[in-house]
């Protein structure tokens, strides 16, 4: 017997996709967020370091921190490297400060830099980069007063019902900038910008509800405000929104719209929905299956940085080299074979070691986790149903296990 990652029917494909999908929420950026919010910044430190060199608001964060020394000794030379590259990146917060520090701190006598800086930030919605940009168009009385204007500013623009000075406004409650963390605050201010439909406060609070941080944990009201963000226009809420239907979180369960969010984020150029969306044209799940569409997708996400994808097409490309089942590919044999292989074979799943094995003819699917006992009991009663043990085995190792000499 010998373990290769080759020759997928459509059932390895939609178990691999639950895999994909298996966690609804950026996790790391979310509970470092959430662990900088109550202040436990060595906490904060080590989930935003999981995702330091792909996430602008990972590095936004661990910038902030190593800045301010919160948690550590200062290390202003790597955070001023995290906090360019969140620039650069484009987000908004770290264009803001890098503006700030230009005009006021270190690197003081840049006053077009900063400007330049300062109106990116504009440009993206940081209500603190618009209102200082006024302020200077006014003439600078130094950075003590200038910024108290920019918190007095953002107040009042958000009282009157500007979005983006409620969306800034929640920020600066997070993250303590001109006035105190009060997640209370920041939540009231995300609800007044969401309403509005800012995608960027809605985004938030679906998290906040998902998770129950700093709202009580409501699965509806997280799917509710996903809904929010994706539809106008964040991508990633479009990603995670597909994942609510998929699994039924908030939502009825509904893999054609989980489908028709995946697609969207997947145009929006998302690649993790481009690796999800492609799985699911390969299964054939939610939508037809076309596995030229697939492939396709793949490939942006593969190129996009996106390794399970990279996985995926590393396997199509030994399939179709393997002259044993170079037939996978062709829609209509592999529908003759599963169908055979479904009449011949016993798909229920069985115990096997620390794994779950799924026969299939000459491959059989293994799932293995840690503990098999977080999947299902072995000493119980044989009550638990296959989708039970396949649900709960999401994130554990995948093999597809292949035996030539199998009837």
């Amino acid at each position: 017997m010998r373990s290769l990652f080759r020759c997928v029917p459509a059932v390895a494909a939609v178990l691999y996709l639950s895999m994909v999908l298996a966690a609804p929420a950026p996790a790391d950026e979310f509970r470092g967020t959430a662990a900088f919010r109550k202040g436990d910044f060595i906490s904060a430190r080590a989930e935003f370091g999981v995702e330091a060199k792909t996430s602008p608001v990972s590095q936004f964060f661990l910038a902030l921190m190593m800045l301010q020394g919160d948690g550590r000794p200062r290390d202003t030379a790597r955070g001023r490297a995290f906090l360019r590259s969140a620039a650069d990146h484009g987000f908004a917060a770290a264009d803001y400060l890098l503006g700030t520090w230009r005009l006021y701190g270190p690197d003081r006598k840049d006053a077009v830099g900063a400007k330049q800086l300062l109106t990116a930030a504009a440009a993206q919605g940081d209500y603190r980069a618009i209102a200082l940009l006024k302020v200077l168009a006014r003439g600078s009385r130094g950075q003590r007063r200038d910024l108290h204007q920019v918190v007095a500013a953002v107040k009042r623009a958000a009282r009157r019902g500007n979005r983006d000075a409620q969306y800034t406004l929640a920020f600066m409650y997070l993250t303590g900038d001109g006035v105190p963390k009060n997640v209370a605050q920041e939540v009231r201010w995300y609800r007044a910008a969401a309403k509005k439909g800012d995608a960027r406060a809605a985004f938030m609070l679906a998290l906040m509800f998902f998770h129950g941080e700093g709202v009580a944990k409501d699965p509806k009201e997280a799917a509710r405000y996903m809904q929010t963000a994706a539809e106008h226009g964040n991508e990633r809420a479009a990603f995670f929104l597909g994942t609510f239907y998929y699994y039924g979180t908030g939502v009825p369960q509904d893999r054609k719209l989980s489908a028709r969010w995946m697609e969207r984020a997947a145009a929006g150029g998302y690649t993790e929905a481009q690796a999800a969306y492609g799985m699911l044209l390969l299964a054939g799940d939610g939508v037809p299956q076309d596995k030229v569409g697939a492939m396709g997708w793949l490939g942006k996400a593969a190129r996009g940085g996106n390794v399970h994808a990279r996985e995926v097409l590393r396997a199509q490309v030994s399939l179709r080299e393997d002259p044993l089942c170079g037939a996978a590919l062709d829609p209509e044999e592999a529908a003759h074979r599963d169908a055979k292989t479904r009449s011949d074979h016993d798909l229920s799943p069985r115990l096997e070691g620390k794994g779950v094995v799924l026969d299939q003819g000459a491959f059989s699917l293994k799932f293995s986790i840690p503990d098999l006992k977080d999947a299902c009991s072995l000493t119980g009663p044989p009550s638990v149903t296959d989708r039970d043990i396949l649900t709960r085995l999401q994130g554990g190792k995948f093999e597809i296990i292949y035996r030539p000499d199998a009837p």
